[in-house]
């Protein structure tokens, strides 16, 4: 369940936006058309608004115009060709699972490339529902209507999302400030001594031990998706002074989720050596003061206010530093420098992101410390494109977008056969439909839809029945259509779970309307439902593509992006700050992947799973050795443009052989120096320390990985 806070920051967000959006604009639609010319052609044309609707996702102009305009000419084409064949009904076994196949094609442009395959898959499906036209003429009177509905809602769209586009913005970075604030508390739970203790035995429960490893890996996955979408909308189309302000504070959080990230580094360190002290509740008061201003601050752009900001030197602060002048052990040991070290390093690091989060918006370009200055923003962003060629590129029998295609065909020919056999009822095109929402061209998708599904579709009956119980008025149902479809639109990509029940209330509301006296309308949405699931988890066994198959080639991306990462941080010499911005999203990018396809490949059958725990461990180990690099950048920046002496120099350089030849993905033995050893005087000594540690432990995993991944 959702909380009061979760649903005030969604009802500010980008996702309620985008759905009252396209409510309104087939609301508006519809009636008109409904007011001037009758209900039949409000249908046609309401249909086409609807259709593409589904396509309506924040994108720059360019882009989202190929979406709408794409959606509007396939999804008509696709309302012509099953208008026509309801003439003809024996043609619709053979046409609708064609319409499938193309429909999961088309999924071969990346997730956004779903929703304009749900448009064609939705129109082709939802027109079996309705009577045959009684001519040529009356058809391609529909299918015009159709065309024109979905042109003008494309232009509706298009014409808003320019009106809305800084609003977007400051929408997508306050979902930002709400993840990052998310894992502030998340890591400052695991600060606090008396908040790690397990209820039974007293044991805390650290966040890199066996009990913590999934849910480090589950925050890394949502930051780093979270911060890809962020990106793509907020640094797209930089043209003016408050696009720039927006981007700049974009920038200040990449460099507050970096200090966030290297601020786990030494969380048992710590621990370990201070936890019969003040230290560790103090550094867990600190982290959730910061998860409360980063939370305060989303809520603050969100609703156009300003937020409170953390005082510059909080109290806790003063707790640490009065322990590293006053805490010394009755014997020296070198833990205890190191843990010395470290708990400096994080009240550095803590106090880096109060010192940022501290910094007013800007709202022009002319400061000096402009965060954008020579910086290439295209750079930082993922290709949005649709390339023809690869739809034919695709057709090939390993590809797993050709099999999930033939997967959704064969669904949904299955689909035809059984309902032909079943009882007649004017409502079974649900049992098509279920089949094209649920089944993905992964199976835990697939398998986590159907469970969203079901219990969804329950519910929504279950809130319809009670609805069509009071007798409501025209009004009320007219109004709960409008809101269902809102409120659908709003969770497709938040929790799909929602809007399966908003969408099983929009469509009985519909039915009710334009067929009242229609008789065991929620009992046929329930059984058609189950119908339609039962044949989306039977075939999801159809042709798979198992996570495991992708395990080494995702693994050695990410190898390559943390050793391209450790080369911008380690080079001696050249020292870019827009190359290791560069590499940061690189690997920010992979571990984004990776993390994705390990709790993917968590909902798959267990006989397919390969090396769960291993590739774990090599999530959150890259991404330790990705903290402590960012700690080094840090350190070397505290030296500011001084030229390092040649010991230095050579230090840097056997720490980067080292990586190289750990990292190196290709199977290649490279010569590298051996590790170093004796007395640890420095925190830069004993970060690079950590990062040789981390590079042998990745390496090893990987080499366990590999061996699992080719058998």
């Amino acid at each position: 369940m959702l909380t009061p806070r979760q649903v005030l920051v969604i009802l500010h967000g980008r996702y309620f936006t985008g759905g009252l959006v396209s409510a309104v604009g087939v609301a508006i639609l519809g009636l008109t058309t409904y007011a001037l010319t009758g209900l039949g052609p409000a249908i046609a044309l309401g249909s086409g608004a609807l259709t593409v609707c589904f396509a309506d996702n924040p994108a720059p102009t360019r882009v989202k115009r190929v979406e709408m305009l794409f959606s509007s000419f396939t999804s008509t084409v696709a309302f012509a060709l099953v208008s026509a064949s309801l003439w003809w009904p024996p043609v619709q076994i053979v046409l609708i699972p064609l319409l499938g196949f193309f429909s999961g094609l088309i999924a071969v442009w990346g997730k956004r490339a779903l929703a304009m395959s749900f448009s064609v898959l939705f129109i082709s499906v939802i027109t079996l529902g309705s009577p045959a036209m009684h001519s040529p003429a009356q058809l391609g009177a529909a299918v015009a209507l159709f065309l024109a509905g979905a042109l003008l809602y494309s232009a509706y769209a298009l014409l808003l999302a320019h009106w809305l586009s800084r609003r977007t913005k400051e929408q997508a970075l306050a979902e930002l400030l709400a993840q990052l604030g998310q894992f502030a508390h998340w890591l400052a739970d695991h600060l606090g001594v008396h908040s790690t203790q397990e209820s039974t035995g007293g044991h805390a429960v650290r966040p890199w031990g066996p009990a913590g490893v999934s849910s480090v890996v589950a925050q890394l996955t949502a930051i780093n998706d979270t911060l890809q979408n962020t990106r793509d909308i907020v640094l797209r189309d930089v043209h003016t002074e408050a696009d720039r302000a927006l981007a700049a504070k974009l920038i200040l959080l990449l460099e507050v989720n970096e200090a966030l990230l290297a601020s786990q580094t030494d969380v048992d360190l710590i621990l370990n050596q201070f936890d019969a002290t003040a230290v560790p509740d103090a550094l867990s008061d600190w982290a959730r003061r910061i998860g409360d201003a980063l939370d305060q601050g989303a809520d603050a752009l969100l609703r156009g206010t300003q937020p409170d900001l953390l005082p510059a030197r909080p109290p806790c602060a003063e707790t640490i530093h009065q322990a590293l002048e006053t805490l010394h052990p009755s014997q020296p040991s070198a833990a205890f420098t190191q843990a010395r070290m470290a708990l400096r390093a994080s009240a550095d690091k803590f106090q880096r992101i109060t010192d940022l989060l501290a910094m007013p918006p800007r709202t022009d370009g002319s400061a000096a410390a402009d965060p954008l200055q020579g910086m290439d923003l295209q750079s930082f962003l993922s290709p949005l494109r649709y390339d023809p060629h690869a739809l034919w590129q695709s057709i090939r029998w390993e590809s797993p977008i050709l099999r999930y295609a033939i997967r959704l065909a064969l669904a949904l020919f299955a689909g035809e056969l059984l309902l032909r056999m079943l009882p007649y009822h004017p409502h079974d095109y649900w049992v098509l439909l279920t089949i094209g929402v649920i089944l993905r061209p992964n199976y835990s998708v697939t398998r986590q839809r159907i469970k969203d599904r079901v219990l969804g579709t329950l519910l929504g009956c279950a809130l319809v029945a009670a609805l069509l119980s009071t007798h409501p008025s025209l009004g009320v149902m007219t109004l709960g259509v409008f809101i269902s479809l809102a409120f659908a639109r709003t969770f497709i990509t938040l929790n799909y779970r929602f809007t399966a029940l908003f969408a099983s209330v929009n469509a009985l509301l519909l039915v009710a309307l334009l067929e009242p006296g229609s008789q065991f309308l929620i009992t046929q949405r329930l059984q058609d439902t189950l119908i339609g699931a039962a044949l989306a988890w039977g075939f999801s066994f159809v042709l798979p593509r198992w996570e495991a198959n992708d395990l080494r080639r995702q693994v050695d991306a990410l190898q390559r992006a943390t050793l391209g990462y450790a080369q911008a941080v380690l080079d001696p010499v050249h020292v870019s700050d827009l190359n290791y911005r560069r590499e940061r999203k690189r690997i920010q990018d992979a571990l984004a992947a990776v993390g994705g396809l390990h709790a993917r490949m968590l909902e798959e059958p267990r006989q397919h799973q390969r090396m769960r725990r291993e590739l774990a461990a090599f999530i959150a180990h890259s991404d330790l050795l990705s903290a402590h690099l960012a700690t080094l950048r840090v350190l070397r920046a505290q030296h500011g443009d001084r030229v390092l002496s040649a010991a230095e120099q050579a230090r840097l350089r056997r720490t980067l052989a080292l990586l190289r030849s750990d990292l190196n993905p290709d199977g290649q033995d490279l010569p590298s120096s051996a590790a170093e050893t004796g007395s640890i005087d420095t925190p830069v000594e004993r970060r690079l320390r950590e990062v040789e540690a981390e590079g042998q432990t990745i390496a090893r995993l990987s080499r366990q990985i590999r061996t699992a991944a080719a058998t």
